[in-house]
């Protein structure tokens, strides 16, 4: 019978939450418990390189589908992460050189191969993007008839979808991405490096080696057209210069 809640049969399966551990496939697993959908399975694909934030609301989650009475997240991944892949290979990422391959190697294709496995031929896919993404959603909503994207149907933005996960007096999910992930921003980077230095470290470990080995013809680093190393140090350069720069004493501050 079921295993982890997650094995039926093919014919009974209608719908499968394809779960990024963010807002808004967090706020999609809300507001379908509140419209009583239940989905029959719940996917989270690990990269291995996910940040530890992120793993934390995995666990949160699955308590709160116990308790509302949903499938608990079956976690899938690939036989090696998407790190070590990339060190393996001397390169970064495929988002990096402007390629979706790290998304369906790693996300996609783990996914279907699970179903496979448990008999599902024809799911049905929930993903969670909001309104204010309508754009990623477009072309999938054109060309496919086996996805779903429920938050769009209920007309949830970005407010709605935080505003449903604070009524579940649940803390906000942070940004569902790897934590070497090139679609980073610059402040994005910064703030990696200041929370979580070991990380931040061996995003520069990927980023040197890929460099190393010349594999960076058409980008300068992580950051695409800019090296996160190179972003890094030229901000610690910056701050010595004030860092040795001392408020000229003023005589009539001086209490003699």
């Amino acid at each position: 019978m079921p295993k982890d809640d997650a094995t039926l049969s093919a014919a009974s399966v209608g719908s499968v939450v394809s779960f990024g551990g963010g807002v808004n496939s967090t706020a999609m697993l809300i507001g379908l418990r509140d419209r009583k959908e239940r989905p029959d399975f719940i996917i989270f694909a690990d990269t291995g390189g996910e940040k530890p934030g992120t793993y934390s609301h995995l666990e949160r989650m699955n308590e709160w589908c116990q308790s509302n009475g949903f499938p608990r997240i079956t976690t899938v991944r690939e036989k090696v992460t998407l790190e070590q892949d990339c060190l393996d290979r001397e390169t970064l990422p495929g988002k990096a050189f402007g390629f979706g391959s790290c998304s369906d190697r790693f996300k996609v294709q783990p996914q279907k191969k699970w179903l496979r496995e448990q008999g599902v031929k024809s799911p049905m896919w929930l993903v969670g993007i909001h309104t204010g993404e309508r754009h990623r959603a477009e072309r999938t909503l054109n060309q496919r008839t086996d996805t779903r994207f429920p938050l769009i149907e209920w007309g949830w933005g970005q407010a709605e979808c935080e505003d449903a996960i604070a009524r579940e007096v649940m803390p906000l999910p942070c940004k569902s991405a790897c934590f070497f992930c090139p679609a980073m921003k610059k402040r994005e980077v910064f703030e990696l490096k200041r929370t979580d230095p070991d990380l931040f470290g061996r995003a520069i470990e990927m980023e040197r080696a890929a460099r190393d080995a010349g594999t960076l013809t058409t980008v300068k680093g992580l950051g695409r057209n800019w090296s996160w190393e190179d972003l890094v140090k030229a901000d610690e350069a910056q701050m010595r210069l004030f860092s040795d720069c001392q408020a000229p004493i003023c005589d009539t501050c001086v209490d003699w």
